[in-house]
Parts: structure tokens; C-alpha cells; sequence
């Protein structure tokens, strides 16, 4: 009974010991486990932090970059606004005189409402006057149409009065030839008698 209590004692021990290196190995591998998840956290946070170092260190440069070209374009827009300070008061200087003739705009609207008024009228006079000079255009016209046909006729009766003339004339000295002929035979009747 001794021999049994023994080897149950043996066989529970053995049992006690296989489920305690159950549990050690249970407990290792958990370990294990949670070390490989632990480290691999770590790598993570590690991994993650040297990336947003390089990121910080990536902005930094490009910050530095910027800052440089900021001060350069600030160099350039100060050199810039040097050289527009010249333009900017003669625009000024433009603007002021500008503002001078806006003020005598109404003035100047004025003056040119009352030349075109002006303008106007001359206009309306000048259309009157070559109206005008076109009726005595048109009436010269007409009167020298006269005149050239008066003149025509005047022609036509100082030929007929010359023919009628030269007529006459011809009459006269056929008369004045018979006159002289009887004459002279008359005169010579009378010397004869005398």
C-alpha cells in the first residue's frame, strides 16, 4: 500500500509537475508573445518617431528654404517699391491734376453743350444758305438760259434787220442810180436847151 501511495504520490507529482511546465510553458509563450508585441510596439513608436523626425527635419529644410526666398522676394519688393516710389508720385501728381479738370468738367460740359448749340446753328444757317445758293444757282441758270436765247433772238432780228436794210439799201441806190440817171439826162437836157 506503501509501494501504491508512492506511485499515485509519483503519478500526482508527475501530473503537478507537467501541468506546472504546461504552465511555465503557457506563461513563456505569453510572454514570449506579449515581448514580440511589446517590441514591435517599440519598433512602431520607434519606426514612427524617426519618420516624423525626418518629416520634421523634410519641413524644417523647406521652412528654411521659404524663410530664404521670403527674404529674398522681400529684398526684391523692398528694391521694387524704391523703384515705383518715383511712378507713384507722378500718379499722384497726375491724379491731383486730373482732379483739377473733373472739377471744371461741368464747366467744360457746359461750353460744349453751348458750342454744339453753337454748332447747331451754324449748321442749320450753312443748310439755309446753300439752299439759298442753290435757288440762285438755278436762277442764274435760268436767267442766263434767257439771256442766251434773247440774245439769240436779238442775233436773229439784227440779221433780219440788216437783210431788210441791205434790201432797202439796194432799193434806194437803185432809185438814188435811177434818180442820178434821170438827173444827169435832165441836166443835159438842160444844157442842151441852154
Amino acid at each position: 500500500m506503501e509501494a501504491e501511495l508512492d506511485l499515485r504520490m509519483k503519478v500526482e507529482i508527475h501530473e503537478i509537475e507537467e501541468r506546472k511546465n504546461e504552465h511555465i510553458n503557457e506563461l513563456m509563450h505569453n510572454h514570449e508573445q506579449a515581448f514580440k508585441e511589446m517590441k514591435q510596439y517599440q519598433n512602431d513608436i520607434t519606426r514612427e518617431n524617426l519618420e516624423l523626425i525626418k518629416s520634421h527635419r523634410d519641413q524644417l529644410k523647406e521652412k528654411q528654404n521659404n524663410t530664404k526666398t521670403n527674404n529674398d522676394a522681400l529684398t526684391t519688393l523692398k528694391s521694387q517699391e524704391q523703384e515705383l516710389k518715383q511712378p507713384l508720385e507722378q500718379a499722384k501728381q497726375r491724379q491731383a491734376s486730373l482732379e483739377k479738370h473733373v472739377a471744371t468738367l461741368d464747366k467744360d460740359q457746359m461750353a460744349l453743350k453751348n458750342a454744339r448749340g453753337f454748332l447747331k446753328d451754324i449748321r442749320s444757317k450753312t443748310k439755309k444758305m446753300k439752299e439759298e445758293r442753290d435757288d440762285v444757282d438755278k436762277k442764274y441758270s435760268k436767267i442766263m438760259n434767257e439771256k442766251t436765247e434773247m440774245y439769240a433772238k436779238f442775233e436773229k432780228i439784227i440779221g433780219d434787220l440788216r437783210k431788210k436794210a441791205d434790201y432797202k439799201n439796194q432799193i434806194l441806190e437803185q432809185k438814188l442810180s435811177t434818180f442820178q440817171r434821170d438827173y444827169d439826162k435832165k441836166e443835159l437836157d438842160l444844157r442842151e436847151l441852154v
